[in-house]
């Protein structure tokens, strides 16, 4: 699922781990997955240019960071057209987005206030 070499510190000690890897910290052993319950991730991969590429990657270490982090959500912003009429990866970013549901055990929803976003929820 993840990009290879995606990593996040340990909370405690700030150790680089790959995201998604251990229960505990190989260095102090504190509890990493689910240690922090936190609110929506939300990661905007769209109004700075990416290409689908770079969306991709953002997406994919986002859905990461928010298991890894305890977050209860990722919500992705992927833009709807507004500017040009069409969007240059919304229909990509769904497709990967509802992958990434499936395979984390979460939930795929669309944003209610936003046509440009989706969400992931984690079902923890």
């Amino acid at each position: 699922m993840s990009s290879a070499g995606s990593t996040t510190p340990c909370p405690t000690c700030g150790i680089p781990l790959e995201a998604g890897r251990y229960e505990r910290c190989p260095k102090c052993d504190s509890p990493i997955r689910g240690q922090i319950l936190m609110g929506l991730l939300e990661v905007d991969v769209v109004h700075s240019g990416e290409d689908w590429e770079t969306a991709r990657r953002k997406i994919e270490k986002a859905v990461d960071q928010a298991l890894f982090m305890g977050n209860s959500g990722v919500k992705i912003i992927h833009g709807y057209g507004s500017s040009t009429g069409r969007s240059i990866i919304a229909s990509q970013a769904t497709t990967l987005m509802r992958g990434l549901a499936e395979r984390t055990g979460g939930t795929f929803a669309t944003d209610r206030n936003n046509r440009g976003a989706h969400l992931i929820w984690f079902n923890q």
